[in-house]
């Protein structure tokens, strides 16, 4: 009986001494287990917080490409590429990683501005158009300039000047001297006149007034002044007509009520935009405007004359990086996603 007890006991003993081995080695498995899981759903975050910071970036500068490799990120790190998959068109590809677990995320996305396609340096807006020059020293130019427009950029030309139909198109080559058509360059070869799509210049027009971070009176002005820098764009909204013929210096949009006449010392970058019943834009004169970027004129009126007169010396060179970065940091650009993939 005692020998039988004592069996009893030591196949109890045995037993439980397996069953407790089972269990430590279930809890070893099941403890490495959750802290896989944790480091592959965390280094799924850390590709998406790669995507996020990625997305960032070009809503502010469209034209990077740069990526970054080894950011460090929620005790892991991330290296993202960008490139281009056609006009305006990115991939990016961000992989997280995080104690040698990594995951993979791919977005591929649209880049757009909250501002129409610029299809030419000097947009015309109105059926009725009349441009006028005296002299020949002016540039109306829709290559593509780097900031400053000092030096040629790369990016595709737009036409030199834009108006709403075929017909006003041939009816400005008409009137044109012959001996300025070089003096409008752009696509399409000399003079680079040719029309645009379809815009809703009043609807532009009030968007950014609307969003103005700084209100001049109308009136005119021969002071020196500064109105933004590349870094810190301003939009500048004008109730009315403006003349400046100080020495001006400014970045970002100038939205103007009424008649504008640049006839001073000005280096605007970025977008000027004027619109009223019947507009007289005048650049040049007594001085030397230079803009870099675009600038669009109309009327509100289909009655209304649309006047752009260009005398002196003045200049407007289309800029893609210029109206990229001022838009950027003016956070009115768009990165639109259509495909994810994880």
């Amino acid at each position: 009986m005692g020998q039988q007890s004592l069996i009893i006991v030591l196949m109890s003993s045995l037993l439980l001494s397996i069953s407790v081995l089972g269990m430590m080695g279930m809890w070893n498995w099941s403890t490495e287990t959750t802290a896989t899981l944790f480091e592959r759903e965390q280094a799924l975050n850390i590709s998406r917080s790669g995507v996020n910071k990625a997305v960032s970036i070009l809503r502010k500068k469209k034209v990077w490409r740069t990526g970054f490799t080894g950011l460090r990120v929620a005790g892991g790190s991330v290296d993202v590429a960008v490139r281009d998959l056609g006009p305006d068109t990115v991939r990016i590809t961000s992989v997280g990683t995080i104690n040698g677990v990594s995951h993979q995320s791919i977005v591929e996305a649209k880049l757009s501005s909250i501002f129409p396609t610029v299809e030419s340096a000097l947009t015309v807006f109105g059926d009725s158009v009349e441009i006028a020059n005296i002299g020949k020293s002016f540039d109306v130019d829709g290559r593509d300039w780097l900031p400053g427009g000092k030096v040629l950029g790369s990016y595709p030309p737009v036409n030199g000047i834009g108006v709403q139909s075929a017909k006003i198109v041939e009816d400005i080559k008409k009137n044109m001297d012959p001996k300025v058509y070089e003096n409008v360059k752009g696509a399409g070869g000399e003079p680079s006149v040719g029309s645009f799509g379809n815009v809703d210049l009043a609807t532009l027009h009030k968007f950014y007034k609307d969003r103005a971070t700084q209100t001049l009176p109308a009136g005119t002005y021969s002071y020196n002044g500064v109105f933004g820098s590349m870094a810190d764009p301003e939009i500048v909204y004008v109730p009315g007509d403006l003349i400046w013929k100080g020495t001006i210096a400014g970045a970002g949009i100038l939205v103007v009520d009424g008649s504008l006449k640049l006839q001073g010392n000005i280096e605007w970058e970025g977008i000027v935009l004027s619109l009223s019943g019947d507009v007289d834009i005048e650049i040049g004169g007594t001085g030397n405007p230079h803009i870099h970027g675009t600038v669009w004129v109309g009327n509100t009126s289909s009655t209304g004359i649309t006047n752009v007169n260009i005398t002196g010396n003045p200049s407007i060179k289309y800029s893609y990086l210029t109206l990229m970065t001022v838009l950027g940091n003016l956070g009115l650009l768009d990165v639109e996603i259509y495909k994810y993939y994880e």
